[in-house]
């Protein structure tokens, strides 16, 4: 399937990037245009060749990495265009998966008009920067030398302090970083630093004095260096975006959540899922995915309705959720199964986990007028590499396995190399 396709008429700039080799696979019109390139010379590049601000493999190793873990990436560069210019853009990066391999897609938006307001107003005079405090929602100017960094009243007042609060030192700011988002916003402003990214760019949660998080984007620019290049003074502005990502996360969770469950739907698990099978294979570990399927639901909605049987899943799911481990990836697969993969988990490790999952299925306290159900669950049990290297096989194999288990009595786990899949059972743990 020809990704780029589907971007083919939209305004900005795509590009499809394979994440291992940074190659362009994939673009669209807009991103020929801005290059002055023909598509055929596009694919012949790579984001090392026609990004200025990435320098490197290694450096694109660590934007990959940063954007599995964060599931995207957001920053400002130069694109290289066939006639020498050098075209700054705001590249936001997502993760997706095409025929099992891992591309980023790539939308590069023009910022031309942007940045050269941005370097006007820093290089305005001074009534004139004092002007931003009227346009951002905060501005702050830190001195590096001295370490003395200083927040705007508006600043101030967007996280709740007084004028005469908030110390005015670099750590004020970074500890009140969250601390999920500090080490890649920590990381952006060192790169900067560096000479290695023409701005300093980040969207992050900020603490406030009550010890809420606001979502911001910050923005910054070394304005003086010494002479040996070293930065002596950073300015910079901040803008809240916290109703506008409440917003976003809101859809997002539309988007990737099963609403009944509230786990991940099928289409974000399997996402997930191909990622940490790639991790995996990267790091050479084993990963085991486990498919649960809940033993005679059908009776339970045939004799209690439908709505029972939604708060059976309800709890079941709430369950496996709080079972997992913060590195597993949960999901429902559809109707009464869900999914579990655990990376870096063999088959033993599997097999113990799952028998305990089952049992603590077994004894579920189940909601009132359902006490005297007996819910129970089979499981079956792939292993990456050992019996398949993708997910669609591993979830094949993960099925012949549960098929065995349902047939070979319910209420157990069976691994697929298991005697049980050949016709013997010898996972039973009722």
């Amino acid at each position: 399937m020809d990704v780029a396709q589907l971007y083919e008429h939209l305004p900005d700039a795509v590009y499809i990037v394979d994440s291992e080799t940074s190659s362009i696979i994939g673009c669209n019109r807009a991103a020929c245009t801005d290059l002055g390139y023909t598509r055929e010379q596009v694919l012949g590049h790579s984001v090392l060749t026609l990004q200025r601000d990435v320098m490197g493999i290694a450096h694109w190793r660590k934007i990959v990495e940063s954007a599995r873990q964060s599931g995207s990436y957001v920053f400002i560069g130069h694109h290289i265009c066939a006639d020498g210019y050098e075209l700054p853009v705001e590249i936001r990066i997502s993760i997706d998966q095409v025929d099992g391999r891992e591309v980023f897609i790539s939308v590069a938006r023009d910022i031309s008009n942007r940045m050269q307001q941005f370097c006007l107003v820093q290089q305005a005079p001074q009534n004139v920067w004092q002007g931003l405090h009227d346009v951002a929602d905060g501005v702050w100017d830190w001195q590096v030398d001295s370490g003395q960094l200083y927040f705007s009243p508006n600043l101030k007042r967007l996280l709740g302090y007084g004028p005469d609060e908030m110390q005015p030192r670099l750590d004020t700011w970074k500890d009140n970083i969250h601390p999920e988002d500090a080490p890649l916003v920590l990381s952006i402003l060192d790169e900067h630093l560096q000479g290695r990214r023409h701005l300093y760019e980040a969207e992050y949660r900020l603490r406030n004095r009550n010890g809420h998080y606001l979502w911001v984007r910050d923005r910054g620019q070394v304005r003086e260096r010494d002479e040996q290049g070293r930065p002596v003074r950073v300015i910079g502005m901040v803008f809240n975006l916290t109703d506008l990502k409440l917003q976003e996360l809101e859809l997002q969770k539309h988007a990737d959540y099963d609403a009944l469950t509230g786990l991940f739907n099928r289409r974000r698990g399997e996402d997930l899922a191909d990622q940490q099978i790639a991790l995996m294979r990267r790091q050479r570990r084993p990963l085991g995915l486990a498919l649960i399927d809940l033993d005679n639901f059908k009776q339970i909605n045939d004799l209690h309705g439908h709505l029972s049987g939604d708060q059976v899943l309800q709890n079941v799911a709430a369950y496996i959720d709080e079972f997992t481990r913060r590195s597993d990836v949960l999901f429902r697969w559809g109707g009464e199964e869900f999914v579990l993969v655990c990376p870096d988990t063999d088959a033993d490790g599997m097999k113990m986990l799952m028998q305990k999952l089952c049992h603590g299925i077994a004894h579920l306290p189940l909601p009132e007028g359902l006490e005297s159900l007996e819910l129970t669950a089979s499981i079956g049990v792939s292993i990456y590499p050992r019996d398949a290297k993708l997910l669609v096989d591993l979830v094949a194999k993960a099925d012949s396995a549960l098929y065995a288990a349902k047939h070979g009595g319910k209420n157990q786990v069976v691994l697929y190399d298991d005697p049980c899949c050949c016709g013997s059972c010898s996972a039973d743990i009722r």
